[in-house]
């Protein structure tokens, strides 16, 4: 691989190639009589990384968003905005059992679940997709309606009385209509709020009074502390699940090949079972308090494998607040594309430091070239943050609010030096 090729934002967090910077600081009621979605369905594929993965080093294969999607008539193939895969149903895997360590760790569980269930929805979604023959005629093929099925959290209350809910962007992208089923089988026309693709974070409004969940703090989270995960894994509403918290600050590679995604950075990881279905439902701690979204797994089988993935509370709830405010979420920005320095990558630019980001392009009229930042730097530090791989340096800008002032410890050539300058808004075309 060339180590001087960019690639655009949103391309997989890999050593050799760069990444843009900047992000996150961190419809009509179908009739009643629909069927509900089958308990087994497919799921968004994400593609495996290069086998060189930065710090963490994890063995990726396959990562699956998941919500579950249901092609009907024909067996759609293809994708739901290009980037679902739709699988034949088959039988379902188990959704995994509680892990009860003792009768304390139960009680917890119990507590947990009954807190958060009441204020936990399944969402099911329903998208026209259409077949193109490539005769390049008008509805060469007429539309096929095909149902997907995820879940959210009530978090917020409209100003009318009715609620938001918060739930991941992947899950309600292009749906024609929407059906949040509460925890007592009662079923509401949705609406989409506004979505974020770059966090995967949607906000859906119904006229109803849910339950609103506790918001925990997800900055206090620890390595193995408990978390139940609550959602509709398969379409089985407001399934329970537990374990604990296996990592934190873990960075994802981007959703899909041929669609426009973007990194997950600064995730949850946890061992509760997470299946298709579970996407944009809750992730609590022992008191029932959220603090995390799932958004992904880790699997070679479209099931859950003990690696699941969450975004944090506090990102969640700062976009969907920005959204229910404003309409959309903005994301803070540098202003360069860049890659992770290798060995390999040192040697063959004759770089003084075998560890950073290394600049590829900076871009016009952003904050880093007001700042002068030049191809061929390589950040070592933001602030008192070392830097030692694009996923750190995109971390620790999504850790900045717009408009703060940071200072860049570099290389250039040989010479260290400091590069002071504000963090910028991320432009929407990027």
């Amino acid at each position: 691989m060339e180590h001087d090729t960019p690639v655009a934002s949103g391309d997989a967090l890999e050593p050799e190639t760069p990444i843009d910077v900047g992000a996150e600081p961190a419809q009509s009621l179908p009739d009643s009589s629909v069927e509900p979605p089958p308990a087994s369905s497919p799921a968004p594929l994400l593609p495996p990384p290069p086998a060189a993965v930065e710090q963490p080093r994890v063995p990726w294969g396959r990562v699956l968003a998941v919500a579950a999607l249901v092609a009907a008539l024909f067996g759609l193939a293809g994708g739901y905005g290009g980037w679902l895969l739709a699988r034949r149903a088959g039988v379902a895997p188990s959704a995994g059992t509680v892990r009860v360590v003792s009768g304390t760790t139960e009680e917890a569980v119990a507590a947990a679940a009954a807190a958060a269930v009441p204020s936990v929805v399944n969402i099911d979604v329903t998208t026209q997709e259409t077949s193109d023959s490539g005769s390049g005629l008008p509805q060469d093929h007429p539309a096929v309606p095909v149902t997907g099925n995820g879940s959210g959290v009530a978090f917020k209350r409209t100003p009318e009385g009715g609620t938001y809910i918060l739930t991941n962007q992947h899950v309600v992208a292009g749906a024609d209509t929407i059906v949040v089923t509460d925890s007592t089988g009662e079923r509401h026309k949705g609406t989409v709020v506004g979505e974020d693709e770059e966090t995967d974070i949607a906000v859906v409004e119904v006229d109803a009074e849910i339950p609103l969940v506790k918001i925990g703090d997800s900055e206090k989270l620890v390595v193995g502390q408990l978390v139940v995960a609550i959602g509709s894994p398969f379409g089985l509403q407001h399934s329970v699940t537990a374990g604990v918290v296996s990592a934190i600050h873990r960075s994802l590679p981007d959703f899909a090949e041929n669609a426009k995604r973007y990194p997950l950075v600064d995730v949850i990881q946890t061992d509760a079972a997470i299946n298709p279905g579970n996407s944009g439902g809750a992730l609590v701690d022992r008191t029932g308090a959220l603090v995390g979204i799932p958004a992904a797994i880790f699997t070679d089988t479209g099931a859950d494998n003990g690696v699941g993935f969450a975004i944090p509370v506090k990102t969640a709830v700062r976009v969907a607040t920005e959204i229910i405010e404003t309409g959309s979420a903005k994301h803070p920005f540098l202003g360069i594309e860049g890659m992770t320095v290798t060995p390999e990558l040192a040697e063959e630019k004759k770089l003084p430091v075998e560890e950073g980001a290394y600049v590829v392009n900076v871009t016009k009229g952003t904050e880093a070239e007001k700042a002068r930042l030049k191809p061929g730097d390589v950040i070592v530090k933001l602030d008192d943050t070392p830097i030692r791989s694009m996923d750190d340096l995109l971390l620790a800008v999504r850790r900045h609010a717009i408009g703060d002032t940071v200072t860049l410890t570099l290389w250039r050539g040989g010479e260290q030096m400091q590069v002071t300058m504000k963090v910028g808004v991320k432009p929407k075309d990027l």
